[in-house]
């Protein structure tokens, strides 16, 4: 048992129809390398060195009095030779440090500056216009390797006497209408893995992007090995890059407008036309239905 509509579609469509132009680089924005304010004298590290001579002094002295004091002597020397240091360089570390600061600020508002300037082109390249025609420009090159169809032919507005078929052709017509592509009945496509021919009911073609949609009506008695032969060539035509979509002549038969509504999505779904589907705005969706 299945259920429809079925839609098959290749991989490489659907990346397409989710992909979007780059996004413009942004620049990290600047570090200030240096957050605390100099001191004339950095008191912490006098009192840390100040520690470490004493125990230094306490573990050599028990050892060598004489050597202690000696070091006692050099290292409190040292200690207020770097403390003098700090004191006599102070001005010129604070020059140094608002010197930094005003170039971080000045870094800062050129930052900003490029920041909006990055809103706006990331605004454009992802416009819906932009995207459409960036999904577009892929869509052609993907398509082109489509061959033409020949002896196809355009769905006529005469009506069949049959009642199944007169249901078809009343959906081909009313979809026709909101195409910007069209519609063919009698294409025949050879499939290798089953060894004959393939004829959709119907087949969609946009001239633009050369996108075929391959429209197949399954109707109720198909036989399992009949489904399984057309499973193999529907394989074939998704690696072909067809696009296809089966409904079932239960609703083609009770449910058409709903059908042309579907047809339509899978065209805005996939960013190929965004236009149709607004036409079907008051029709309800279509109910899925399993045979």
């Amino acid at each position: 048992m299945r259920q429809f509509p079925v839609i098959l579609i290749p991989p490489e469509v659907q990346r397409i129809a989710l992909s979007k132009p780059a996004t413009p680089k942004l620049s990290p924005p600047p570090r200030l390398t240096s957050s605390e304010q100099p001191q004339p004298i950095n008191i912490q590290e006098a009192i840390a060195l100040s520690l470490g001579l004493i125990v230094v002094v306490a573990l050599v002295t028990t050892f060598a009095k004489e050597l202690g004091i000696m070091l006692l002597i050099v290292g409190t020397v040292a200690l207020v030779l770097r403390i003098r240091y700090q004191f006599l360089t102070y001005k010129k570390r604070y020059q140094s440090y608002q010197n930094t600061l005003q170039n971080y600020f000045k870094k800062l508002e050129t930052y900003s500056r490029e920041e909006v300037g990055h809103e706006q082109k990331l605004a454009i390249a992802h416009s819906p216009e932009r995207i459409l025609e960036f999904r577009h420009q892929q869509f052609q090159k993907f398509f082109a390797k489509i061959p033409p169809i020949e002896n196809a032919i355009t769905i006529t507005k005469i009506k069949s006497p049959d009642r199944d078929q007169s249901a078809i052709d009343d959906f081909g017509i009313t979809l026709q209408q909101h195409l910007s592509g069209t519609l063919y009945q009698g294409v025949k496509l050879y499939i290798p893995s089953v060894n004959q021919d393939w004829l959709p009911t119907l087949t969609y073609i946009d001239p633009a992007l050369n996108v075929h949609i391959a429209i197949e009506i399954i109707g109720d008695s198909e036989s399992a090995a009949n489904l399984m032969q057309k499973d193999l060539s529907d394989r074939f035509l998704v690696d072909s890059g067809w696009i296809m979509i089966k409904f079932s002549q239960k609703q083609i038969l009770q449910s058409s407008a709903q059908c042309c509504k579907e047809f339509a999505k899978l065209l805005d779904r996939l960013s190929l036309d965004t236009s149709v589907l607004a036409n079907f705005e008051s029709i309800s969706d279509l109910v899925p239905v399993k045979i």
